[in-house]
């Protein structure tokens, strides 16, 4: 029977796979705000990613390391007490895209398949997620787009939910409650600007 993975190596590979995020998302603007979130931050919305290893709740640690990114689309003025993740996942783009044939798991022990991971969430991130962000950078944009189904998987088309396009409507009508912002900029770990 293999030797687990040590814990030690598990962070350390996710310090890897961190890092490489940060290279790939720093150039459109994103930030790391916290351990495995991104953000950039625009007038009325902001933009997230998050990284995370898929069974990262559980106790046990495995030799193979899978690496999740999921992302949304915040609207500052937002009464919603959480991030909602509604942008684009990767377990859904490996379900829905299959002939793209994303590769986002590696062998922490022996580091097989880890070039390859890297490589595939570069690709992952170049071609799905910072489009769909550019897509969605303006707020008539979101405004525009059909309402996001939150059962319906992988949606590059769409962003919001009714609330929150409902939110941003009126934001942008009738200006943001400061209250509504400063708890989004919380949620984000985005320090207000003075």
């Amino acid at each position: 029977m293999p030797e687990l993975a040590s814990l030690g190596d598990v962070n350390a590979a996710l310090a890897r796979a961190h890092a490489g995020v940060d290279a790939l998302l720093a150039p459109a603007g994103f930030e790391r705000t916290r351990k495995t979130l991104w953000v950039q931050r625009r007038a009325d919305t902001a933009a997230f990613v998050f990284v995370q290893r898929d069974g990262a709740g559980r106790a046990r640690i495995r030799n193979t390391v899978e690496i999740q990114l999921q992302a949304g689309i915040r609207v500052l003025d937002s009464d919603f007490p959480a991030l909602a993740l509604n942008g684009p996942d990767t377990r859904d783009a490996l379900l829905v895209l299959r002939d793209a044939r994303f590769h986002l798991r590696f062998n922490v022990a022996s580091g097989d398949g880890e070039a390859r991971c890297h490589a595939d969430l570069a690709r992952y991130v170049t071609t799905i997620l910072l489009p769909w962000f550019e897509r969605f950078a303006e707020p008539s944009a979101l405004l525009q787009a059909p309402a996001r189904d939150p059962a319906a998987g992988l949606q590059q088309h769409a962003a919001l939910g009714a609330q929150d396009q409902a939110c941003l409507r009126h934001a942008l009508q009738q200006g943001a409650d400061p209250a509504r912002v400063a708890a989004s900029l919380a949620l984000l770990a985005i320090k207000p600007r003075r």
